[in-house]
């Protein structure tokens, strides 16, 4: 474990920060709490680490800055998020996830329209 600290240590250095354990968890409850419909299933965070993306529950925030992965992996920290990837069905649901975001809080995020998908980043 000392040797993954190690690692996310040195990888926070090389990149801008966005977040905090306080931002996430308001934006990510606030998402998971909407009547927004996105792809649950296909949520998908990266580690600022490991580069695998790992699916997350975002209606299972487990607190202490934690949320569900794989069941695999364990919890991933969401100060070691990089970034989370929000699927959608429709551009209707991306467009109205967009205004939430906008409405909670000045966040750093991509929008796909082709693709569907909201990329929020911890870190950049």
């Amino acid at each position: 474990m000392k040797n993954y600290d190690k690692m996310t240590k040195r990888a926070v250095t090389l990149k801008s920060s966005y977040m905090s354990n306080a931002k996430w968890s308001k934006l990510l409850k606030a998402i998971a709490e909407s009547d927004i419909k996105y792809i649950a299933s296909e949520v998908l965070a990266k580690d600022l680490v490991c580069d695998t993306l790992w699916h997350i529950l975002l209606a299972d925030y487990l607190g202490n800055g934690k949320y569900t992965a794989d069941g695999i992996a364990g919890a991933i920290r969401t100060k070691n998020i990089e970034y989370v990837i929000i699927p959608f069905e429709s551009i209707n649901e991306l467009s109205r996830m967009k205004d939430l975001i906008e409405k909670i809080g000045k966040f750093e995020y991509d929008i796909d329209n082709e693709k569907l998908i909201i990329k929020i980043f911890g870190y950049r």
